[in-house]
């Protein structure tokens, strides 16, 4: 909802509480079935990473959303009215997902503090959501995440979760993949897939370049669906899932080219 605000009010500055909430009422009417919020962080937060990070915020409606915090100095929007925000969404049985605002946007920036904080923020919301019966993904961990710090960080966020599903976008494991971030994409979200990731994002080769064409929105997904398999392959081993690599293997070992 914070990107139609923005783009109704015509200026940060001016987006107002009320505004933003007229968006969601009218989203929902549209028939929505899902709600992206950042709500994991406050002014504090933002005062506090002055200096403390390569990239800063790098979610484009985490951004918005801390943009709009700044400029008008008022609180988080979406975590101040996080109860009205349960009983819009409740009788449409609409899914809210708690954006990842915190992630890391390189290698370089290790997950830190304010992910953390994020984290245990958007837990407390998500019971309290639950309690209400309305459910909830959180995303965590997207952005770049170095490889061997994937598994960690996984393990460590199911932890504090208790479980909840968890949406990573990506991880990207390295910074210099620039046109090829969906290949890249490939190997992070596999090992966050394999390590217990829930939901994983699609990545296109236009990622850090423009917006992506229907060919890169194409491959993003092939690449996407690649990296679901392999890590289906380390969650749950070769089950029923991979009967069709093993068709393909026994038509390859009989030269059977056209059935691969």
């Amino acid at each position: 909802p914070i990107y139609q605000a923005i783009i109704k009010a015509d200026s940060i500055s001016n987006v107002s509480e009320d505004l933003i909430f007229k968006v969601i009422e009218k989203q929902i009417k549209d028939g929505i079935s899902s709600i992206v919020i950042h709500t994991g962080f406050n002014l504090e937060t933002l005062n506090k990473m002055k200096g403390k990070r390569i990239m800063k915020i790098v979610s484009k409606g985490g951004s918005l959303t801390a943009s709009v915090m700044k400029s008008n100095e008022v609180e988080n929007p979406f975590k101040k009215n996080f109860e009205y925000i349960i009983e819009l969404v409740k009788e449409h049985d609409i899914v809210i997902n708690l954006g990842n605002a915190m992630r890391s946007g390189c290698i370089h920036d290790k997950v830190d503090e304010f992910q953390l904080s994020e984290i245990k923020i958007n837990n407390k919301l998500a019971k309290m959501a639950n309690k209400k019966g309305v459910q909830v993904i959180l995303e965590s961990l997207g952005g770049h995440i170095k490889a061997n710090d994937i598994i960690k960080w996984v393990k460590i966020h199911k932890k504090i979760t208790n479980n909840r599903p968890l949406f990573v976008s990506g991880p990207l494991p390295i910074d210099i993949g620039t046109g090829y971030d969906h290949i890249v994409a490939t190997v992070g979200g596999a090992f966050a897939s394999g390590f217990g990731a829930d939901y994983i994002c699609a990545i296109t080769p236009a990622e850090h370049l423009c917006l992506p064409s229907l060919d890169d929105i194409k491959n993003g997904l092939i690449a996407c669906k690649i990296a679901a398999h392999v890590g289906d392959s380390m969650k749950f081993g070769l089950n029923h899932l991979f009967n069709d690599d093993l068709k393909l293997s026994k038509n390859r070992f009989l030269k059977k080219w056209k059935n691969q």
